[in-house]
Parts: structure tokens; sequence; C-alpha cells
């Protein structure tokens, strides 16, 4: 009988590992995690917050899911970089939300030819661009 529950569990446990969700297509909402995709979604996210770091919500009905990915992929690499490369970029303690997200967009204005680029390292080298440490 324990041997039963054992392999039950085993195979419940591999069940729920190897099986995907049937709705990681709006989880993803078809994402590459490209630059252009984040130039998009970071432009709209700072237009949302304008430079007062108000809502608006007549741009927030236009792509929050877009907008959202911009506010927690910015705040990901503040934190990751702010803890683990202390050396290569120096925020501000009182930068803003909006002056984060308006960073990156001016770095990927600039750099047009990156775009097709991770937007994760695109964000982290806006950060080394923007707020580079002072030695």
């Amino acid at each position: 009988m324990v041997r039963i529950v054992q392999w039950t569990g085993f195979f419940l446990i591999l069940m729920l590992v190897m099986i995907r969700p049937t709705d990681i297509g709006h989880a993803t909402q078809g994402r590459v995690g490209s630059g252009n995709e984040l130039m998009k979604d970071c432009s709209l996210y700072f237009e949302f917050l304008g430079r007062t770091g108000a809502g608006r919500d007549d741009v927030f009905s236009v792509n929050p899911f877009g907008m959202g990915y911009c506010a927690g992929l910015v705040r990901g690499v503040v934190d990751g970089a702010s803890g683990l490369m202390a050396n290569r970029v120096c925020l501000p303690d009182d930068v803003t939300a909006a002056q984060a997200v308006w960073v990156v967009v001016q770095y990927l204005t600039k750099h047009p030819d990156s775009l097709y680029e991770s937007d994760a390292a695109l964000v982290l080298r806006a950060f080394e661009s923007g707020f580079p440490c002072r030695e």
C-alpha cells in the first residue's frame, strides 16, 4: 500500500512538472522580448506615468500588459543592478519609476540599431549609460 502511494505521488509530481498550462499564450501575449517591443511598451508606460507619476486612465486602457511588462522589467533590472552590479550602475536613491523608464526610452531612441536585442540586456545598458558610477 505504501508503494502505491509513493508511485502515485511520483507520477503526480511528474505530471505537474511536465504539463504546461493551457493559457501560456495569454501570459506572454506573444512576446519575444525584443527592444522593439520594449520601446513601444515603455514609451506608452512613460506617457501613462507622465512626468508627475500620476496615471492617466485613457493611456492605461491601450496596452496594460505591455506597460506592466515594462514596469516589471525595469524594476527587476533596477533591483538586480543595485545589488549585484553596484560598481556598474549607480542609481540615485530618489530615482522615480518615470525617470527610470525615461532613461530606457531615451537609450532605445538613441540606439535604434540595437532594438532587435534582448530587452533585459537593453535595460541594463540603458542604466549603465544613464546612471554611470563616478570614480
